[in-house]
């Protein structure tokens, strides 16, 4: 019983390594061209805890430190429209917001305040 069983499994074995392999899909793949539009995404993550927002922002290109691979910029954090800080870092608290439901909306600028064209506008009810 046991030789016939071993003898099972080895046929199994190869017959599932008989079949014919599917092509490699690198060999089709074509190359693809970006621009700098890929660049102007933001991807921003928040989250309220109590009174206080928790911000993390991932900018492919930019960098909140003086990188020299990479361009250098900084965080403006409107509340409601007005400017409330600015930030050189990509994750930040903002703390004692009133409640309420707020509009925030983060906007990316270079280290001397132009502007890159990047930001990010999110609803959050802090409270």
């Amino acid at each position: 019983m046991k030789k016939m069983t071993a003898y099972i499994l080895i046929v199994l074995i190869f017959a599932g390594c008989a079949q014919r392999l599917p092509d490699p899909e690198a060999d089709k793949a074509k190359a693809m061209e970006t621009n700098d539009v890929s660049s102007k995404e933001m991807t921003v993550r928040h989250s309220v805890q109590g009174n206080s927002l928790y911000i993390e922002c991932f900018i492919p290109g930019i960098s909140f430190s003086d990188a020299k691979d990479r361009q250098s910029g900084k965080a403006l954090l409107y509340i409601d429209g007005q400017l409330y800080n600015e930030y050189d870092t990509a994750a930040f608290v903002v703390k004692e917001i009133p409640s309420g439901v707020h509009t925030f909306k983060i906007e990316i600028v270079g280290k001397d305040n132009r502007k890159l064209g990047i930001s990010k506008k999110f609803t959050a009810t802090v409270g």
